[in-house]
């Protein structure tokens, strides 16, 4: 999802502590053809501990049961046996208390004994009413019919999670409302590591924003040589963070073709980095995309991602430097690219 943001860091860590562990049971109910025979779920501890646990499915029915401290996403997978090739996935919020999950015939997940669950429900049938963008152009005005509805949410429950992961992604926030907003949530919110791990993300945003010296990386092209941004010093260039799964990147690439044909020749590239995991997929993503440009993606463990250097959560997104290095624009997609012509002096 394309989203403009600009954050200013407030830190509002308060030295009280958050939550405590509790207990949390999930009961799950299946009405799934051809009965699958094993429930894996999948969440994160203080956000990096992924923790994964598996169960029997036994009369499509499951029980998964652990400690949280605070609520977070988790990821349901049912596995067929080998020879019914398929599998399930779904998420839901996962927090200490009692879930009841069913799973319909047609694979809807339905979550009761969870108001994290309900609120999502809730916020998710007042957008449905807005309706979904079928063309990348469309994406800027939903976001001007969508960004109202989640403020208001956000306004309502300023003790919810789903408040916060919502605030991450408004691109209608001033910097003064971000932080405002963040400013008015519970205390145990802002102190949970959802809360900490905003208040970081919020920190690397403000060195990624116009007017700064846009840091520097180093990551593998498509035949395992280290290219680095700083390569490309003296030229304009994109970088353009991407993945050969993201739907609506697929949409922006003839925009970005167009673009880098008409304004190749003016002192300007592109620098694809890909947030592909499977090498091959990128390089078939390249090949499908018909994209000549420089390609890279994050294949070194022992460095940090360009990805995390520039805080991006939402693909397609992009990033202009100037031939000293500086970023001087951000997000120019879809008509935005036209956008070039004045800056490329």
């Amino acid at each position: 999802m394309i989203r403009n943001r600009c954050y200013l860091l407030m830190v509002l860590l308060l030295p009280v502590a958050a939550y405590a562990a509790r207990p949390f049971r999930v009961t799950g109910t299946l009405h799934l053809a051809e009965h699958p025979v094993w429930a894996h779920l999948y969440y994160y501890l203080s956000g990096d501990q992924l923790v994964h646990d598996s169960v029997r499915i036994t009369d499509g029915k499951f029980t998964f049961a652990g400690e949280l401290d605070e609520p977070v996403k988790a990821y349901l997978n049912c596995h067929y046996p080998p020879s019914v090739r398929k599998l399930f996935r779904g998420e839901f919020y996962l927090e200490p208390g009692n879930h009841a999950i069913t799973i319909s015939e047609e694979g809807k997940l339905t979550v009761q004994g969870s108001l994290l669950n309900d609120e999502y429900v809730q916020l998710q049938q007042e957008l449905a009413k807005i309706g979904k963008p079928t063309k990348i152009e469309e994406i800027d005005s939903f976001c001007a019919l969508r960004d109202p509805v989640e403020k208001d949410f956000v306004s309502r429950h300023p003790a919810s999670f789903l408040s916060l992961e919502l605030l991450e992604g408004f691109s209608g926030y001033t910097l003064e409302q971000q932080n405002a907003t963040f400013a008015g949530f519970t205390p145990a919110l802002k102190n949970s590591h959802a809360g900490k791990a905003f208040v970081a993300m919020l920190e690397t945003l403000k060195r990624v924003q116009i007017g700064e010296v846009a840091p520097d990386f180093t990551e593998k092209d498509t035949a395992g040589i280290d290219v680095s941004l700083k390569d490309f010093r003296g030229k304009y260039v994109l970088v353009d963070f991407w993945a050969s799964w993201c739907l609506p990147c697929s949409m922006e690439n003839p925009n970005l073709l167009k673009a880098y044909n008409k304004y190749k020749d003016r002192n300007f590239t592109v620098l694809g980095v890909s947030l592909d995991e499977s090498k091959s997929d990128w390089i078939m993503g390249i090949q499908r995309g018909q994209l000549p440009w420089k390609h890279i993606s994050h294949q070194d463990p022992q460095r940090v991602s360009a990805s995390k250097l520039y805080a991006v959560r939402f693909i397609p997104e992009n990033f202009l430097i100037s031939p000293e290095g500086k970023i001087i624009a951000h997000n120019l997609i879809g008509k935005g690219l036209e956008k070039l012509d004045e800056l490329l002096k």
